[in-house]
């Protein structure tokens, strides 16, 4: 055990050699220069510049699918707006919030703390809203509010999270009285903008900016220019770049699952180079993580619901209909004393989440005279899943996995 313990420093000693600066390959790093998005960068720029020398409002939606460049170009407006305001002595200042997994509340509260106001967590959101208001009144001030990954608030039940925050946010200068905001929306679904209500659509009166996908050369450009600024020289081989490129588009994937992937790749160096194998077995490590951290997240009846699926699908290699699919759950229900749902509530309810997070695939399909089904096909590799599952269920109920 020793000598396996030392070979694994051992291994990692040499990773330290070949990625030097880890920090060029991580999701807060912000470039001088964002590649391929000179039209991108400049529109918004261009707006962004007309309210601070102009005041003249120009509410923007910049979309586009996952890891086109959304949020690093916004970060970097945020970052130039502020040094020109200072330069220009100008009392404005750009403000960038991520939406990401937050309240509507919260994202009140976000802003607020981060002009100043004395706000707390316990205020109601009318005292949250009318506090920053009576703040605007009283300063001279004007804000860029930039609020990022809109499309993943948090909804709770009963609240329209997108149509609340961009009403609000969007009628900040009626309720001030004079031009305090200009609000920038980012999101990676442009089509919850186009659902909000009329009186928050029309408030809003967006810009639309879309950043395209980018294609392979330019993908393979991107990741040859962060290497050369995260790796030593000549450690990471052009080859492996170019698989890497196409395995982003072949596979759906973006440039964040590329970083990740490459700031794998040095453990699975060969001879103190990356090479195309390298990446290969970088990408089923990060695949298999990520797969577990979404498995993780899942609650007891989702776990076994899974679990009887990925064992059905190992043994039968077919799609499984629902029935079938229920008494396996419900028979690992019977061998962990758990309590079983109904049916028709871990079909439309569990399987639902379970094909929410990617998991599954699920198809109604009519049986005649014996009514409706569902077929369900699981959308990983069967043993996988099947393994990972078990593993997190026996942990939650301090079994051993021989037990399941």
């Amino acid at each position: 055990m020793s000598d396996k313990l030392k070979e694994i420093f051992t291994k990692r000693r040499t990773t330290t050699r070949i990625l030097l600066y880890p920090q060029y390959l991580s999701e807060g790093y912000i470039p001088e220069k964002l590649l391929f998005r000179d039209r991108e960068v400049e529109e918004i720029a261009g707006h962004a510049a007309d309210f601070l020398f102009s005041s003249i409002v120009k509410n923007l939606v910049i979309h586009g699918p996952p890891g086109v460049g959304k949020t690093v170009a916004v970060r970097m407006l945020e970052r130039t707006y502020n040094e020109v305001a200072l330069e220009n002595e100008i009392d404005s200042r750009a403000i960038y919030i991520s939406a990401k997994d937050l309240t509507y509340r919260r994202v009140l509260y976000e802003l607020a703390s981060q002009l100043g106001i004395n706000v707390n967590l316990g205020m109601s959101i009318a005292d949250i809203y009318d506090s920053t208001i009576l703040y605007m009144k009283e300063k001279e001030s004007k804000y860029l509010i930039i609020v990022d990954e809109i499309d993943k608030l948090r909804k709770r039940p009963g609240e329209e999270p997108v149509d609340n925050l961009v009403y609000s946010l969007s009628r900040i200068n009626e309720r001030v009285g004079k031009v305090v905001v200009s609000i920038f929306f980012v999101t990676n679904n442009a089509r919850i903008v186009e659902r909000l209500s009329a009186p928050s659509f029309s408030s809003l009166s967006p810009i639309f900016v879309y950043f395209r996908n980018y294609n392979t050369d330019e993908l393979y450009a991107i990741l040859k220019d962060r290497v050369e600024k995260a790796f030593a020289p000549g450690t990471v081989d052009d080859a492996a770049l170019r698989l890497l490129a196409a395995l982003i588009r072949r596979e759906s994937r973006d440039l964040r699952w590329a970083f990740l992937v490459l700031r794998e790749a040095p453990n699975e160096a060969e001879n103190g180079k990356i090479t195309e194998k390298s990446i290969w077995r970088a990408v089923e490590i990060i695949e298999r993580k990520v797969l577990n951290q979404v498995i993780n997240g899942l609650d007891i009846d989702a776990l076994l619901l899974l679990y009887a699926l990925a064992v059905l699908t190992e043994k039968e290699h077919t799609q499984i209909d629902s029935s079938t699919l229920y008494l396996k759950y419900k028979e690992l229900c019977d061998i962990l004393g758990w309590y079983p749902r109904t049916m028709k509530h871990t079909i439309n309810y569990i399987g639902a989440k379970l094909e929410a997070e990617g998991l599954i695939t699920r198809k109604a399909i009519s049986r005649g005279r014996y009514g409706r089904t569902h077929l369900f096909h699981l959308e990983e590799d069967p043993t996988t899943v099947k393994n990972i599952t078990k593993e997190i269920i026996a942990g939650r109920f301090n079994l051993s996995a021989t037990q399941l």
